[in-house]
């Protein structure tokens, strides 16, 4: 029902640039109708990656309402704000959405750069931190921790990113952390409170004898480890414990007894390798294809449901269920003939259309309308989730799946179909003026 209405809501928002009614109707059918609504890995389970794309559509219906309206209307802006900061809370990476909300204030204040609209721009911004700071507020009378997200705003985050910054003995492939850098702390920290033994039993639980734990889990991993050890009564002691170990790490830095290498300054980027970067344009097209061919979409029949999931056994369902997050086909190997039937209409048209559309877009790129600055806002949150999902595929983990894509589903649809729009208005009104 919430995707129905984001499709709406974004729909509703474009008819002030698109007066054809029949045209509003196609991209609400085709928004409708796109075949990651009904796919398993994220509509058909209960997962913050199953709302991203009603965060996106808000967002789109919103940036759109700003721009395109003459008058500056207040609840656009606390609304813009508002979807912003849910997306902050849903997933710690959207940090495209900062870029749009400052696209969208640069674009409003070099259209009007007067006091009222400087004040009326930075609504967004005190929304934002309005409503992260109540959910700072809120952890910290349940948790006695002031954060909204221990990932980007904690001691949690200082330590992770010092014991990145240890200089491992080698370098692995996709292995942020290698277990002989947690060999150097049980060696030379006082506060990390674990020994070789114990981080060795840690990995035979976790990684298995003799493996690394990959990128993908050794945050969680890591996280989980400390907090089982060590027992914290709430997030204070838990933060005050990554605070010491983090000071500590410094220390030992500064005494010469861990060396240090460059790390980026979050938990979600390593930095490339040469190999890494000779990977990258391979992969990027890789990318690209994934999601134009529509691959790997499935949706789980009624009756397989039921064979799949032991509702009394909750931990053998959450076990299905993870297992199929991370590969579908190994479950359902074929899909249902009637959604087989439209993500095929998709693959076809996407395909088909795509470079059509990438012309249309190269030939009218220094057009000034609001339709082409729609194009632009679409175009540009499509290039940083797939080149970031790209960047994650090639560094740390396997993530060229539509779990991490879904987004890019919904803005090459509306591309192609904003681009095609264009043409078919400009021949419509060629027709028009002949009569």
């Amino acid at each position: 029902m919430l995707y129905i209405t984001a499709c709406l809501f974004v729909v509703y928002s474009l008819k002030k640039v698109i007066k054809d009614k029949k045209i509003l109707i196609i991209i609400l059918t085709f928004l409708l109708f796109n075949p990651i609504s009904y796919s398993s890995e994220l509509f058909q389970r209960l997962y913050r990656n199953s709302i991203l794309h009603i965060e996106l559509l808000f967002l789109l219906g919103t940036t759109i309402n700003i721009i395109v309206s003459k008058k500056n209307n207040v609840f656009n802006y606390i609304f813009l704000g508002f979807i912003i900061s849910i997306m902050f809370l849903t997933k710690e990476d959207t940090i495209w959405a900062k870029l749009i909300l400052l696209i969208i204030i640069i674009y409003k204040l070099y259209k009007n750069f007067k006091f009222k609209n400087i004040c009326i721009n930075l609504i967004p911004i005190l929304i934002i931190i309005l409503n992260l700071n109540i959910v700072s507020y809120i952890n910290y009378k349940k948790y006695n921790i002031y954060t909204y997200n221990e990932l980007t705003n904690s001691y949690f985050k200082d330590a992770y990113i010092k014991i990145l910054q240890i200089k491992d003995d080698e370098k692995i492939e996709k292995i942020a952390i290698p277990k002989s850098t947690f060999y150097k702390l049980a060696d030379n920290s006082k506060v990390f409170g674990f020994s070789r033994e114990q981080i060795d039993n840690l990995y035979l639980l976790y990684g298995g004898e003799d493996k690394e734990i990959p990128n993908s889990n050794i945050i969680w991993m890591f996280r989980t480890w400390i907090y089982d050890v060590h027992k914290f009564k709430n997030g204070r002691e838990a933060n005050e414990y990554f605070y010491n170990l983090s000071e500590e790490i410094e220390e030992l830095f500064k005494e010469g007894k861990l060396e240090k290498e460059f790390v980026f300054p979050s938990v979600f980027m390593n930095p490339p390798s040469l190999d890494d970067i000779k990977q990258l344009p391979k992969n990027f097209a890789k990318t690209i294809y994934y999601t134009l061919t529509y691959k790997n979409i499935r949706t789980f029949p009624e009756k397989e449901m039921s064979k799949i999931f032991n509702w009394d056994n909750i931990i053998g369902a959450y076990k299905i269920n993870y297992y199929d997050s991370h590969n579908v086909g190994n479950i359902v190997e074929d899909n249902l003939t009637n959604c087989e039937v439209i993500r095929k209409i998709y693959e076809v048209f996407t395909i088909t259309f795509s470079i059509v559309a990438f012309g249309i877009y190269s030939k009218n790129i220094r057009t000034r309308d609001l339709l082409n600055g729609i194009i632009h806002i679409i175009f540009l949150i499509y290039l940083v989730i797939l080149c970031g999902v790209t960047y994650t595929h090639v560094t740390a983990f396997d993530a060229i799946r539509y779990c991490y894509l879904g987004n890019i589903y919904i803005l090459q649809n509306l591309f192609i179909l904003l681009n095609l729009y264009r043409i078919y208005d400009k021949y419509k009104n060629k027709i028009t003026r002949k009569r």
